[in-house]
């Protein structure tokens, strides 16, 4: 089943969501001044806009649609005859529609103010481009008419927002679409859904790649990333609603958006809350508001189960205060946000670090979220937006075996990939049909019969029943599938990282390979073959003592770096770790800035930073072995982490480690 509303919120980190306001009203007001600072996307949100002269029935466009709990259906065949697939790439997007172009524009549309509105308001650094375009899958079949076993994308079903008293005068005309995205991988996502029967009179917005914020090195703060997508309270939990000016020579630009307003722990605490705000007011009250100290906000250890909604709302709050509120209209606390987040991602926020950025500490600040809290509480925020309302319309063309295959089988693959652990037999299925959906691209072409069999024996002993049902008239015509006949290098590496996910490395290399040779533009292709090149040179090292060699070491550390060059990462440098440390040569001054910066980039990953402080310390860098303890031990907990790094660190004081090994 998948769960819709705030039920599908708890469930994944990846959500999205399509917001249709009805309410008819010229949009002027409050100016909100643009944050330099919208997921994990991860999170998704979306809406359409409204023209400001624009009349319409609120309660019954509330009642038009209402939340549908159904099973995730899947892409089983890469056409229906009559509805050939399109294909068309713009910036960010690579698009696989077999939607009329109107649909399929609208849908893009949606998208590209999506990332128009969170490149806008943030600051760059926050969100960094996706190092592979996403991929969009539209289609506008209608499931009544098809068989199964042929086309099943995600249907957009639409129900009014779960949390209205957040949405305030707005939810009666706001109709929401909550589902997963689970088709993500450490270099880009898909986005799949079925527009058949959609209104799309209205124009629309989608803000689909939060999942950037989770890319940054060094990363994000924990607390940020919860006020900004926080499940329950994030001030971007559901998106905003844009509007447009309706000038002279018609709307052109969008100008204002609405979302959700601040909760407090929960619905229900946020209404007894208004209630005794409102009772306080009248008797002639003041009243009086206990949160969490900041100290709690900003501790390193693992929130507790029964904190984590107070915390969440905290959290929330102090980055609306920080993005939206007076934190923002000022220039001087404006510029001391920013630098806390800056030296968040670096080090522990103390109040030391506090007030060195603000002036003053924590309980001045928390005085001023309380205050904050009673001016905002669920009430609608609102943002200032200088957007275009419309984009240049894409231009599709029928599109080649190759990027259908590339296309559908990557979604497949990796939800395949994300369902592994939480649902096995959706897993099964995915991947089976990942292979149906790149053997048919294999097969047209290279001249062959569309029929595809079974991927090989081994694998369809693992294959639900439904999948083996589905595939019970297929073809068993032998296939022997090479990466010398796929000419397209983003395939071959999608089949390389399917052959991976799927168990088979052996194939997966010669895939790879092929790619990384093409100079594919696809990072993840990149690490995943210098881990198999490790795996391979660690068990059959070449240089003296069992160790590797330094060719072999190389080997390894070129595709690590290329990948590096577009999606750092805290695995990456893990890898060029671990190849030093077997390597028989004695790392170059440049290995050890950049396993160096590596570990300075993820300041919270103790192992890396102990792992790389070995290799420094055991090549004869004690002085940048020391470095990276002391920098370590800033994070590490009592226990026997830290008991190692002290260990290291005073062996490094008493006498340095030779430069030998």
């Amino acid at each position: 089943m998948i769960p819709t509303g705030r039920n599908a919120r708890r469930a994944s980190t990846w959500r999205r969501g399509v917001i249709f306001p009805t309410a008819a009203e010229a949009m002027h007001g409050l100016r909100v001044a643009k944050f330099l600072a919208l997921g994990f996307g991860v999170s998704m949100a979306a809406g359409p806009t409204v023209h400001a002269d624009q009349g319409a029935d609120a309660a019954a466009a509330a009642a038009h649609d209402s939340a549908v709990r159904m099973r995730r259906f899947i892409v089983s065949a890469t056409r229906i005859d009559k509805n050939p697939w399109r294909y068309a790439s713009l910036p960010g997007f690579e698009v696989l529609s077999r939607a009329p172009a109107k649909e399929t524009s609208w849908m893009l549309d949606s998208l590209r103010r999506g990332l128009w509105l969170q490149n806008d308001l943030m600051p760059k650094d926050w969100v960094p481009q996706s190092p592979v375009p996403y991929t969009v899958i539209i289609d506008n079949t209608d499931f009544s008419t098809v068989p199964i076993g042929q086309i099943h994308s995600q249907p957009i079903m639409l129900h009014a927002p779960e949390d209205a008293l957040a949405w305030g005068r707005w939810s009666g005309g706001a109709l929401v679409w909550a589902d997963h995205i689970e088709a993500c991988d450490s270099d880009t996502f898909a986005f799949d859904s079925n527009v058949f029967g959609v209104d799309m009179k209205t124009i629309s917005y989608a803000s689909i790649s939060l999942e950037r914020l989770g890319r940054c090195a060094p990363p994000l703060p924990r607390w940020l990333i919860a006020g900004l997508i926080g499940q329950n309270s994030g001030v971007f939990r559901e998106g905003f609603v844009p509007f447009i000016s309706k000038g002279m020579f018609g709307p052109g630009w969008i100008h204002r958006a609405v979302g959700p307003g601040t909760l407090w722990v929960s619905l229900d605490e946020t209404q007894r809350l208004m209630d005794r705000l409102e009772d306080d007011k009248m008797q002639g009250r003041s009243t009086v508001i206990g949160i969490p100290s900041l100290s709690e906000l900003f501790g390193e250890a693992p929130v507790p189960e029964e904190r984590l909604a107070v915390w969440e709302s905290e959290a929330a709050l102090f980055v609306q205060w920080g993005l939206m509120g007076p934190g923002s209209e000022d220039p001087d606390l404006s510029r001391a946000f920013l630098e806390l987040v800056r030296r968040a991602r670096r080090e522990p926020v103390t109040e030391k670090v506090f007030t060195d950025c603000f002036g003053f500490g924590y309980a001045a600040m928390e005085g001023r979220l309380v205050s904050f809290l009673k001016a905002v509480l669920a009430r609608p925020n609102s943002i200032d937006l200088d957007m275009p309302s419309g984009f240049p319309a894409p231009n599709l063309k029928a599109a080649t075996p190759d990027q259908i295959g590339r296309i559908l089988g990557d979604w497949l693959r990796m939800q395949g990939d994300s369902f592994r652990q939480r649902d096995p037999e959706m897993s099964r299925e995915s991947f089976y049909f990942a292979g149906r959906m790149l053997e048919r691209a294999y097969r047209q072409d290279n001249g062959l019969s569309p029929d595809v069999a079974p991927p090989n024996e081994g694998r369809q002993t693992g294959t639900s029943s439904r999948a083996a049902t589905l595939e019970s008239a297929a073809s068993t015509e032998p296939l022997v599938v090479t990466a010398d006949r796929i000419h397209d290098p983003g395939l071959l590496a999608v089949y390389g990282l399917y052959e991976h996910d799927t168990g088979d490395d052996g194939r997966a290399r010669a895939f790879l390979e092929a790619a990384v040779k093409a100079k594919v533009a696809r990072p993840r292709a990149y690490a995943v073959l210098a881990r198999l090149r490790y795996s391979e040179a660690i068990g059959k090292p070449l240089g003296s003592a069992g160790k590797l060699s330094a060719q072999q070491a190389a080997a390894i550390l070129g595709p690590v770096q290329t990948s590096l060059q577009h999606a750092p990462g805290s695995d990456a440098y893990r890898l060029i770790v671990e190849t030093l440390e077997r390597c028989e040569a004695r790392p170059a001054e440049r290995d050890i800035e950049e396993i160096v910066g590596g570990a300075a980039l993820f300041p919270r990953d103790i192992g890396l930073a102990y792992r790389s402080a070995v290799v420094c310390a055991h090549s004869g860098y004690a002085a940048q072995a020391a470095d990276l303890i002391e920098k370590g031990l800033v994070f590490t907990s009592p226990g026997s982490d830290r008991d190692h790094m002290e260990q290291l660190h005073a062996s490094l004081l008493v006498a340095p480690v030779p430069g030998t090994r």
